[in-house]
């Protein structure tokens, strides 16, 4: 299935173009059908057709980075740090071969970057010094670094690459602070742990009282209206809150970026 993104939205526009490269038999569902069927099926689909909408997304605007010129090829070794927690960033990096791990300031680990992943947003989205420490974890590893002024030229050229890879930044940077509060590594087969250390009130479900103060243990200058704009990357329903269901759809098969 394709072309579910527009339809999910009232008013919604595609946001990539579709050409056949062989014959294809493709069969056309309105919008007007497809509300019907997603209306009489079960909740978790909505969820599951929104997330998946996004996670396309995201993916283009990763794989558009990818096809940049000008990238710089870094190489490390098994132990060798990519950048460290408070340093100045101006670059991006994308991964090509091996495992980074990302570390907390402590050096205990986050989560995991795999070939095909970008590192780095942080300071370029947020304007900010690195929050975390990116080390090589496997015997070796090959980047590929862009500048700030390659990343921005394509960062705004499109409002939907924009809000894809603010998504992934946030929606990180929502994982480190869990893992800041809970003590532990980012594990996707310990996510109603994980939910339930930032669901203080046991309803469920995060309101933005409840992130703001997770989001605090990060870093304490963040504001209201990114504390808002990172809840509403993790609203897949856009109720104001984020449900555990939400939070599942979103984190059981990694880290949501």
């Amino acid at each position: 299935m394709f072309g579910e993104g527009a339809l999910l939205e009232d008013g919604g526009r595609r946001s990539a173009s579709i050409h056949c490269v062989t014959p294809v038999h493709a069969i056309r569902v309105s919008k007007e059908y497809f509300d019907k069927y997603v209306a009489s099926s079960d909740p978790e689909l909505n969820l599951t057709l929104r997330e998946r909408d996004r996670h396309r997304k995201r993916d283009r605007a990763k794989n558009l980075l990818r096809l940049q010129s000008n990238l710089k090829d870094i190489s490390l070794n098994n132990g060798e740090a990519l950048f460290s927690c408070g340093d100045e960033g101006d670059t991006l990096y994308i991964l090509e071969e091996g495992k980074l791990d990302v570390k907390a300031k402590s050096g205990d680990t986050m989560f995991s970057i795999y070939p095909g992943d970008i590192c780095g947003e942080h300071s370029l989205i947020m304007g900010k010094p690195r929050n975390a420490t990116a080390v090589c974890a496997s015997d070796t590893c090959v980047v590929h670094e862009m500048s700030a002024k390659d990343f921005f030229s394509l960062y705004n050229s499109s409002s939907t690459v924009k809000k894809s890879l603010r998504e992934v930044c946030m929606r990180r940077d929502f994982v480190k602070a869990l893992v800041l509060k809970t003590g532990k590594q980012f594990d996707v087969t310990h996510l109603r742990e994980a939910f339930d250390s930032a669901d203080l009130d046991r309803t469920g479900k995060l309101n933005l009282e409840e992130l703001e103060k997770l989001l605090y243990v990060l870093d304490p200058s963040i504001d209201a209206k990114l504390t808002k704009e990172i809840l509403e990357t993790l609203d897949l329903d856009s109720s104001g809150t984020v449900k555990w269901e939400e939070f599942r759809q979103i984190f059981s098969t990694g880290i949501g970026g």
